[in-house]
């Protein structure tokens, strides 16, 4: 059971990664931030489900944390691609 919590938080620290490097890839920025969102929100969900499974004791406190990242994550994407949108309709103006 510990080397399946340990493959799951290794996977959601690889996804946080890569989501981070694709941040260099010539895209355009909401597709990068789409990237970025869904694999920094993905990758911290596994890490969190690994620690469930590691701590089972700590059972609320990190559900608590597993669904404050299931809603925050997309939203904060979200907040930050409209403003992205609204600044870049602004220059072309």
């Amino acid at each position: 059971m510990i080397l399946f919590a340990d493959i799951m938080m290794g996977l959601g620290a690889l996804l946080m990664v890569w989501g981070t490097l694709y941040l260099l890839k010539p895209v355009p920025i909401i597709v990068k931030l789409h990237t970025l969102g869904v694999s920094d929100t993905l990758g911290a969900m596994l890490i969190v489900a690994g620690l469930v499974i590691l701590h089972p004791e700590r059972i609320i406190p990190l559900s608590v944390a597993f669904l404050a990242l299931l809603m925050w994550g997309p939203m904060v994407s979200y907040i930050i691609a409209r403003g992205a949108v609204r600044l870049i309709e602004g220059k072309e103006q």
